[in-house]
């Protein structure tokens, strides 16, 4: 069973960056406005050929905003930086730490950085009169959310390995559209 699988029945905790997909349905609705106008006035054909770049944006906006996160599990934690996967059970897992991002400190002496988390933010500027307000409360309770789920993990024996991948799905998805867009580059040029 894969940290995916396992995080439906398990209730894992999926932690990311707020943005992320309000930006994507921003940036969808714009692409497909954008393509829609192409196909009108100009023909299905060339919209087609327009596809891939407004679709390779979307892509892009999807592995940095939407793809990348950060899931406590039972048995772990999953994160997912860009295009790279990483499963550290949490006999594994050293330290948990705040800097700008959620930092995990693995026994193999690797630092994992989690860019798809919640961020630390800089703290906010005061007028006159007014009180101190704690600006990085989200980013502390994804520390804490981590912590807690790492002390009430069972203990296994022997300790699972960590586990690196490449995400394969958005891999392909980026050959599929560079593809496209060659073929429409070549088609063009014709």
């Amino acid at each position: 069973m894969t940290p995916e699988q396992s995080s439906a029945s398990a209730g894992a905790a999926s932690l990311r960056n707020r943005g992320g997909v309000a930006l994507l349905v921003i940036c969808a609705a714009l692409a497909l406005v954008l393509l829609v106008d192409a196909a009108v006035r100009a023909g299905i054909g060339t919209a087609l050929l327009l596809a891939p770049w407004p679709l390779l944006v979307l892509w892009g906006v999807y592995v940095v905003g939407v793809a990348s996160r950060v899931r406590a599990h039972t048995d772990g934690v999953f994160v997912q930086n860009l295009l790279r996967t990483t499963f550290a059970p949490w006999p594994r897992v050293r330290r948990i730490d705040m800097r700008w991002q959620i930092e995990i400190a693995l026994d193999d002496g690797s630092r994992l950085t989690c860019f798809g988390g919640p961020g630390r933010r800089r703290p906010q500027r005061l007028g006159p009169g007014r009180t101190k307000e704690d600006a990085n409360g989200d980013a502390d309770d994804a520390v804490a959310a981590l912590r807690r789920a790492k002390a009430s993990a069972e203990r296994v024996s022997p300790v699972p390995p960590i586990r690196r991948r490449w995400d394969l799905p958005a891999i392909v998805a980026l050959l599929v559209l560079v593809a496209w867009a060659v073929i429409a580059m070549l088609l063009t040029r014709v």
